[in-house]
């Protein structure tokens, strides 16, 4: 008689992994118990069944929602008179742990809602160890019903047995619940300024009706409300637009399976994988079809997630339609909404019902987004479904020390770095308003909360006026912490090397615009990283940033004043309103505007010169169109120099000027967006080749919010290879500016290891 102590340590919290070793020990005659800890999950097993055996069973047969990325055996003294095995109490303590990700509903919970002879027949809050809400109802750790907004939810005998049953699916669920105990759903009108009351079929068949008839409809999810309307409606969704002030941002669509959107989008085997699983993001498909334009906003791409809750999905099949919209619940400046309170105040005039259901959301998460490319799925916006992310750091990538790190400014994110992982938290927005700020802070508390860490270093961007840079000092002030200060790039390149586990590398950080380490605005930068040295080594030559900041929403500013400088005559005649133009070309003269190397603008300029647009919007609508138009087919580039007095340079308008030839000649521009994407990804083949001879280097890693652009980054990735380079981007991190805070913490380390 043996006995062993296994100490499971993963994704083992909210994936039914407890009644599963349950399970485990019944079979094979074993006596002991297990239960939930903050380092994962504890159990002990008796009997004369060896801990190889033990541990091959459980690997050959780990529920779906669940992975190990360390077991722990040791052997013990045995407990005499023991029978049985049982599930005992949690302990109560607040130690770091893989805190479980929200999950879609199951094919399971799926049949069992239209299963009219089912107990859980039209329970719209259907759910089991395999789906339902995990993250946004856990109010602490661990993962235990009593420590969830699901605790007000007093379980009815039915529940209670379920609940209780080893053999039962929704044994130790504790999301779980039925029309009897469970939440209740809610329908207000602001026609009628009063609640709508009904059964929860009876409502959500009431607004299946009006989304059929023209309304829009705010309804609560797991992580905030959604606008849902019909994509049909041309009226209905030109009104959404105007009312979110959000003209030409893509609207997200949802549906029910991926049959659907094979009718009107190329889908790959790894999309279809990810489409169909638990996560349910967004992803963002390559149409195949015209329709919907105006929900895209005429771009290649539909934005599509699988209908994630019971709500979602029976209002679909009730409508009949393919797709509905169903879009964040926010306004300009304002998170996603998550309360209903909330929802009823300042939605009024922007939508035409709140349906809402009384379980607490306790931390806002927006939907997850992202894209394939080679393979990979590229995170752009983390949320419902990966949140919070979660790295285990390799022995070589290991210190002892804790960090915090406030990462960016916009699409921001904070991490944590304690022990071996390195945590990252969901979506919180760009820090430009008081209501993004006060979730920013939110979010900050909550996760220092859950993971109960006592950090030593904070780190934060180069950039003294951001405010997580001001909060990272407050902080380091208050609790005499010392301050790393990452320049905005190099955190970027980090990123994508933490989540590869490399610490040397030829890395290219393109975006929009960061604090340079000169003083001057950087994004386009190459850099050769060995550990903690890092050198600049390219950048595109200097050029002004005309207009200032107004160049990034108004890049017609720019673009003129570099077509006036190349071709006065050109700019004049094809720009209409030359007079105020002119204006921009005198100030650019007069006044001292910073000097930027910026890839985020020159694209911006390029889509202003092909008439993509003359304002951005929204950040990269104009790049975003000139994706969109691109020739997928054309191979062509435009000739660049290489300047080799310091850093390798290349002067961009030697490029525009190419460019301004080719549209006085009047080529496609579907053929010159494509060269001008060649071009982009035959400047990173060219320069990495230089470096790889001075410096035996043959890893690339590439990072940042240009490379956000699907054809950019494949063109890219596909020509380095062919140059036999070992190329890497980010995947588990967001590339944009969402990786930032990841970026800063693996670079912290480093100084740490080699300093």
């Amino acid at each position: 008689m043996k006995r062993y102590r296994f100490m499971f340590k993963g994704l083992v919290q909210g994936v039914g992994f407890r009644p599963f070793i349950y399970s485990i020990a019944r079979k094979l005659g074993l006596t002991g118990f297990v239960k939930n800890t903050g380092e994962g999950v504890l159990a002990e097993f008796q009997g004369d069944t060896t801990s190889e055996q033990i541990t091959q069973y459980i690997i050959a047969h780990l529920p779906k929602n669940a992975y190990l990325e360390e077991i722990e055996v040791y052997e013990i003294e045995p407990v005499e008179s023991e029978k049985g095995f049982y599930i005992v109490e949690s302990e109560k303590n607040r130690i770091s742990t893989v805190l479980p990700y929200d999950l879609g509903v199951c094919e399971d919970c799926r049949k069992e809602f239209y299963d009219e002879s089912h107990r859980h027949y039209h329970n719209v809050f259907i759910s089991c160890t395999n789906c339902g809400p995990r993250y946004t109802i856990i109010e602490t750790l661990p993962y235990d019903r009593e420590n969830t907004s699901m605790k007000q939810f007093k379980f009815c005998n039915e529940c209670e047995r379920e609940y209780s049953t080893p053999d039962n699916r929704r044994f130790n669920a504790q999301s779980t619940t039925c029309q009897v105990c469970g939440p209740r759903l809610f329908l207000f009108s602001f026609a009628e300024k009063k609640h709508i009351h009904g059964e929860a079929i009876e409502l959500l068949d009431f607004v299946s009706q009006k989304i059929l008839e023209g309304y829009i409809v705010a309804i609560k999810g797991i992580g905030g409300f959604h606008l849902v309307c019909d994509p049909y409606n041309e009226t209905i969704v030109k009104r959404l637009f105007e009312s979110k002030r959000r003209e030409g941002k893509p609207l997200a669509l949802v549906a029910r399976d991926i049959e659907v959107v094979k009718k009107y989008c190329h889908v790959n085997k790894m999309e279809e994988d990810i489409f169909s699983s638990p996560r349910c993001p967004i992803i963002l498909f390559e149409k195949k079809t015209e329709q919907f334009s105006r929900v895209n906003g005429n771009l290649h791409t539909l934005g599509i997630m699988r209908a994630y809750t019971p709500i979602l999905d029976y209002i679909l099949k009730k409508t009949g339609r393919d797709f509905l919209i169903a879009t964040s619940a926010n306004l300009s400046g304002i998170p996603m909404i998550i309360d209903e309170g909330e929802a009823i105040y300042k939605l009024e005039g922007i939508c035409d019902y709140v349906l809402y259901h009384n379980r607490k959301i306790v931390r806002r998460c927006d939907d997850s987004v992202g894209f394939v490319v080679k393979d990979k799925f590229v995170l752009t916006r983390p949320g419902r479904g990966f949140a919070p992310l979660r790295l285990k750091l390799s022995s070589t990538q290991f210190v002892e020390k804790n960090i915090l790190a406030l990462g960016g400014h916009e699409k921001a994110t904070v991490a944590l770095k304690k022990d071996d992982e390195v945590i990252v938290s969901q979506y919180l927005g760009d820090l430009d308003t008081k209501e993004y700020i006060d979730f920013y802070k939110s979010a900050l508390s909550d996760l220092l909360f859950l993971y109960n860490l006592e950090y030593d270093y904070i780190a934060c961007d180069l950039h003294k006026n951001y405010f997580s840079t001001v909060l990272a000092e407050e902080m380091a002030e208050k609790y005499a912490k010392k301050v790393v200060y990452v320049q905005h790039h190099i955190a970027h390149v980090f990123s994508c090397m933490l989540e590869n586990n490399l610490d040397s590398c030829i890395g290219f950080a393109f975006d929009g615009t960061g604090l340079g380490l000169d003083g001057n605005i950087w994004g386009s930068e190459g850099f050769l990283i060995d550990k903690s040295n890092v050198k600049r080594v390219f950048h595109l030559k200097y050029y002004s940033l005309v207009g200032g900041e107004k160049s990034i929403k108004e890049p017609v500013r720019l673009a003129y004043y570099f077509a006036y400088e190349i071709d006065k005559s050109f700019a004049e005649e094809y720009f209409a309103n030359s007079n105020f133009l002119s204006k921009i070309v005198k100030a650019a003269r007069l006044l001292n505007y910073p000097l930027c190397s910026s890839f985020g603008r020159i694209f911006d300029v390029v889509g202003v010169l092909l008439r993509c647009g003359e304002k951005n919007n929204f950040e990269a609508q104009i790049p975003m169109v000139l994706e969109s138009i691109a020739d997928k087919t054309e191979e062509g580039f435009y000739d660049f120099v290489m300047n080799f007095e310091y850093e390798i340079e290349i002067d961009i308008v030697y490029i525009l000027q190419q460019i301004i030839n080719d549209i006085k000649r009047k080529a496609d521009r579907s053929l010159i967006s494509a060269k001008f994407h060649n071009t982009v990804a035959k400047i990173v083949v060219e320069v990495a080749k230089r470096l790889r001879e001075n410096y035996n280097k043959d890893i690339v890693v590439l990072s940042g919010g240009v490379f956000q652009n699907r054809l950019l980054l494949e063109k890219t990735v596909s020509m380095l290879e062919k140059e036999h380079f070992k190329v890497y981007f980010n995947s588990f991190f967001p590339i944009n500016d969402g990786g930032i805070s990841a970026g800063q913490v693996y670079y912290t380390i480093q100084l740490l290891k080699n300093c």
